[in-house]
């Protein structure tokens, strides 16, 4: 639903919409993601409203694509070099690409591509010659940075901005939250823009419900049919699934294993652990906050004792990934879901850790909160008194814990069942003496969740306890990877 930072927009501006403007810096790093700019211009079409990306916009977009090859051509180069001097066989390849100018080229070509969904605002020659005018006598937008003026791109765009929609300001918004946009619209007289950043794009646009249960299931059972499969650049093989970027995974290791580190990326989902914020649009737009499970892996080299260096992979075994994904539903069966940002957030749970019993068991029921479709309240109490009902598609759930008052501190029991069928699980609070320090014993988290009913589920006993009550519910096929090499007939 709406934040009160982003509320839905209002009726009439809603109603009316002409077009959602593309800014630079509408984009995650200010760099051009193609394919949300394609699902913005799909979704527009549906909507009957348009996708705007002003020229001078695209030009920039194609330079930053450009600074981008030109740092690769220069790693790339460096790496050539050092292993040809070593005697090595270079066999790395090449980039299609061999100036700035055919980058620059095929991006604005790849935008271009986009028509009809997406519209091109081509720069009228009197609107770049007031920009420049701008930056030269430093009219907002135009400021100056260590006595450069800068600014006329910006003045140019949103110039061209406003005479597409015939200066009615009520009739576009602008992807982003850029406080010079604000200022060159207050610097000409006019009301203040909408400008909406592109994470809360959705709310802010259409008017949201909570989707059926059966658009729900069909949603957990496509996300239940990743789980196995291996990421490359955050998609899955067949591309049915593509996460955002997590901006820095390098935070994900520990200081003794950042060595030389060349790269850092997600590697094989392990499990569905939660989902919430699950809402649907009237054109039947379905987007979810997702929780997954997976590992990462990364790359570098160390230094040896004798001055060499050697190749250096690690797995990092359970990465929490956080996403807000959109799914395409086609026919009662979801065909596609990709990042509705471009941005996706993870932290590593396989050392998780608390300070003391009572937040490590808000940490366990908040887990359990994400399980999709649960109705009813299971934080009735603490851990010395709950005993808590819900029910998850017509399965009841009930968490019962009990006090130890020692090693384990407390203990907590799931049952699901239904007509006679039951399963349960247990899960410990325990304190874990290897992360104490003998000379300051309350300084680290020593509280560890702990289980002994796994079911093959690799983290720690809050998120496998979602993935448990996940995996009665909405059983998991098996996950067909078209990385795995076949097996042999004769060999099974």
């Amino acid at each position: 639903m709406p934040s009160p930072a982003h509320p839905a927009l209002p009726a009439a501006v809603r109603h009316g919409l002409r077009a959602i403007v593309f800014d630079t810096n509408s984009f995650p790093r200010g760099g051009l993601d193609l394919g949300i700019l394609k699902d913005w211009g799909e979704r527009a079409a549906e909507e009957n409203f348009e996708v705007w990306v002003p020229e001078p916009v695209v030009w920039e977009l194609a330079e930053h694509a450009a600074a981008s090859w030109e740092a690769w051509r220069a790693s790339t180069n460096k790496a050539r070099k050092s292993m040809q001097a070593a005697g090595l066989e270079v066999t790395l390849s090449d980039s299609p690409y061999t100036t700035r100018e055919e980058v620059m080229a095929a991006v604005q070509g790849s935008i271009r591509a986009l028509a009809p969904s997406v519209r091109i605002l081509e720069l009228d020659g009197d609107l770049a010659a007031a920009a420049l005018r701008d930056q030269v006598q430093i009219h907002p937008p135009a400021k100056k940075k260590s006595d450069v003026k800068t600014g006329a791109s910006d003045s140019a765009w949103i110039r061209q901005v406003l005479r597409a929609a015939d200066d009615k300001v009520d009739s576009f918004v602008i992807v982003g939250a850029d406080a010079d946009v604000y200022q060159a619209f207050t610097g000409w007289g006019l009301p203040k823009p909408h400008m909406v950043p592109l994470h809360a794009l959705t709310e802010s646009l259409f008017v949201l419900s909570a989707p059926s249960d059966e658009i729900r299931n069909t949603v957990v059972e496509f996300l239940q049919g990743v789980v196995g499969l291996p990421l490359e650049a955050g998609r899955t093989p067949d591309g049915n699934l593509a996460l955002g970027e997590v901006t820095d995974l390098a935070k994900l290791l520990q200081d003794w294993e950042l060595d030389q580190v060349r790269d850092v990326e997600l590697g094989r989902i392990h499990a569905l652990v939660g989902m919430n914020q699950m809402t649907i649009s009237r054109r039947g737009l379905v987007t979810a906050q997702v929780f997954l499970l997976a590992d990462a892996q990364y790359n570098g080299s160390r230094v040896n004792e004798d001055g060499t260096t050697s190749g250096h992979s690690v797995i990092i075994p359970q990465v929490l990934v956080r996403d807000v994904l959109s799914f395409t539903v086609d026919e009662g069966v979801v065909t596609r879901a990709r990042s509705e940002t471009g941005q996706a957030a993870a932290c590593r749970v396989d050392d998780s850790a608390y300070f003391d019993p009572e937040e490590a068991f808000n940490e366990f029921l908040d887990a359990l909160s994400l399980i999709p479709g649960l109705d009813g309240d299971l934080g009735g109490g603490t851990y010395d008194s709950t005993n808590s009902d819900a029910r998850v598609n017509d399965y009841e759930l009930n968490v019962a814990t009990e006090e130890r008052g020692g090693d384990p501190m407390w203990s907590a029991t799931l049952t699901l069942s239904k007509e006679g069928w039951s399963r349960s699980m247990d899960v410990r609070c325990e304190w874990d003496l290897s992360r104490v320090p003998y000379e300051m014993p309350d300084l680290l988290p020593a509280y560890v969740l702990v289980t002994d009913d796994l079911d093959d589920l690799p983290g720690p006993a809050d998120w496998v306890a979602s993935a448990w009550v996940i995996n009665h519910l909405w059983h998991r096929p098996v996950a067909k990877d078209p990385t795995a090499t076949p097996t042999p007939p004769d060999a099974a």
